[in-house]
């Protein structure tokens, strides 16, 4: 072996089984890679972000976004300025001693119940995890079951949700959504049937007015989007409506579709046709208020303004004016064309000697 600068690299780092199976599928190529190098030398101890930007894996915002990922999904831990490694075996291990002692501590639960949560686990298992599934999640399932009472089949679709959402293998961001579930009250079929009802509504508006707004949509977006359609009640042909109401102005904002909506809603609209004719009620009334206001400013209102006489009658109107009225101060044509110029003169005082 060549001394020096120049060496081989032929030395092995271990990588646990369980980064692969439980956690690898959901990260992104970055974090892998940073993941993979941190592992490669520092096992055993801390660094902090100059450590991985003098190795120049990636531009310093992907290494950013990497790190940050690891620290989401528990890979790493980040003490102030620096990061170290998580154990992830022990923390493996700690799991399974949880899992059997809350097995151990089931003891209200029959025969049958403990082979439908058994079995629900092990489909569960075989469905989303290709038959590797991290213990933290069994712990997940019993939660789900015993402490939120989730019906068995809303467990199932809950793994199904995550699944959709590109989650399901993230601990964290699973045990947020089953809380979220548990706040909603979707704990049974007919709460779940409901609730995937109103989804598929929130995202067929979401589509919609994004093709009207010609852009994407974002999650801010998103939750006005489910406060019209569950909140307010609203549907996509009202919430239509409400946008091309708003057609006047320049830049249409999710704001002002809402203002609408809200407004509508709060007398008791709930279709396109009661809209619209309360738009016409409302234009009509605010003609009325304009026309008030312009004779109270401006002292008089012609009387097709008012409303007494029709645009036509104004331009029969007599005259006021008399004909010498209409004559010019000066004349310009006729006997007035020959009037002498000392006459001016006179008018002003005179003409000088």
């Amino acid at each position: 072996m060549q001394t020096g600068e120049h060496r081989f690299i032929v030395s092995q780092t271990s990588l646990p089984d369980i980064f692969v199976i439980r956690y690898a599928g959901s990260l992104s190529a970055s974090a892998i890679y940073v993941y993979l190098w941190i592992n490669s030398f520092y096992q055993d101890k801390s660094f902090d972000r100059k450590n991985i930007y003098d190795a120049a894996l990636r531009s310093r915002k992907e290494i950013d976004e990497a790190l940050a990922e690891l620290v989401q999904n528990d890979l790493l831990v980040n003490s102030g300025n620096s990061y170290h490694m998580t154990d992830i075996i022990a923390r493996e291990v700690e799991d399974y001693i949880r899992f059997n002692n809350a097995k151990g501590q089931s003891g209200e639960l029959n025969d049958e119940e403990m082979l439908q949560r058994n079995t629900l686990a092990e489909s569960i298992q075989n469905t989303f995890f290709q038959g590797k599934m991290a213990y933290s999640f069994y712990s997940l399932i019993d939660k789900c079951l015993f402490e939120y009472k989730f019906e068995q089949t809303v467990v199932y679709n809950f793994f199904q949700e995550g699944l959709d959402r590109g989650i399901v293998r993230k601990i964290g961001d699973m045990k947020n959504l089953a809380r979220k579930w548990y706040e909603k009250g979707i704990v049974t079929s007919a709460v779940l049937s409901e609730y995937k009802k109103t989804e598929k509504d929130i995202q067929s508006v979401a589509k919609h007015m994004g093709s009207l707004m010609h852009r994407r949509i974002n999650e801010l977006d998103l939750e006005r989007i489910e406060k019209w359609v569950v909140t307010l009640h609203c549907s996509q042909d009202l919430i239509d409506y409400a946008y091309r109401c708003n057609e006047y102005r320049g830049d249409i904002q999710m704001k002002h579709v809402e203002d609408k909506l809200v407004k509508w809603t709060s007398s008791g609209i709930t279709t396109v046709e009661e809209a619209r004719k309360f738009e016409e009620e409302t234009h009509k009334e605010n003609k009325r208020k304009s026309v008030k206001r312009k004779a109270r400013y401006s002292g008089a209102v012609t009387g097709a303004e008012a409303g007494i006489v029709s645009s036509d009658d104004e331009d029969t109107k007599p005259k006021t004016t008399t004909p010498e009225e209409d004559k010019p101060a000066f004349g310009t044509s006729g006997d007035d064309d020959n009037v002498d110029i000392s006459d001016i003169f006179e008018m002003f005082g005179g003409e000088d000697d």
